[in-house]
């Protein structure tokens, strides 16, 4: 029994997130309410209240659904041989996901395009910092600082590659039928990185 109600609560967990992208998207985060969302879940604001304190811990609870397995894809690389290369490709995948999708697509077009609040901001600092911080410590391993161009240290670096990322998915979710981000992803990061290496 207690295990079903824990399957319970957690389907439950899962369908407020699903109906909080839903109305984030329609609204923006800003003018979004909690009574909204839960009726858009089929449940009470109670039930809203039970698993989240706020409309932050919403989204924060979002971005993590999405953001998980590809922080588990830059922790391998930190921990594996010819991380660069397995950096390249979480970068590849990131656009992929971005392009191909539904969720991952709506929850950073919420992130970037519909969150109108001091939050966002707040979001994407922490965001930045721990993005910088993870890419640096890749850059910055015996086996890839030498790679890099002489002029960058491994922490400017990790913000050359964050905030070309972060370009890329800011002007592509404001238009995203206007190019073929899937299959233009792969000579993006290409093109960044070989911007980074020292030999080129």
């Amino acid at each position: 029994m207690a295990r079903r109600t824990k399957a319970e609560a957690e389907a439950t967990r899962e369908s407020i997130l699903d109906a909080a992208e839903q109305v984030f998207m329609d609204k923006g985060v800003a003018k979004a309410s909690l009574e909204e969302i839960a009726r858009a879940a089929g449940v009470t604001r109670g039930a809203v209240y039970w698993h989240f304190r706020n409309k932050p811990d919403i989204l924060d609870a979002m971005l993590e659904r999405v953001r998980a397995p590809l922080a588990e894809m830059i922790d391998e690389a930190i921990a594996v041989g010819d991380s660069l290369e397995r950096l390249k490709q979480v970068c590849i995948i990131a656009l992929q996901k971005l392009a191909n999708d539904t969720r991952y697509f709506r929850v950073y077009y919420i992130l970037f395009h519909r969150n109108e609040s001091d939050q966002a901001i707040e979001k994407h600092k922490a965001l930045s910092i721990e993005a910088i911080t993870l890419v640096g410590d890749i850059f910055a391993r015996p086996d890839n600082a030498g790679r890099l161009h002489a002029t960058l240290t491994p922490e400017t670096a990790a913000f050359l590659l964050h905030t070309q990322m972060l370009g890329i998915f800011f002007d592509w979710l404001a238009a995203p039928d206007r190019r073929p981000l899937s299959d233009m992803a792969p000579l993006l990061v290409e093109t960044a990185f070989r911007g980074l290496m020292a030999n080129h």
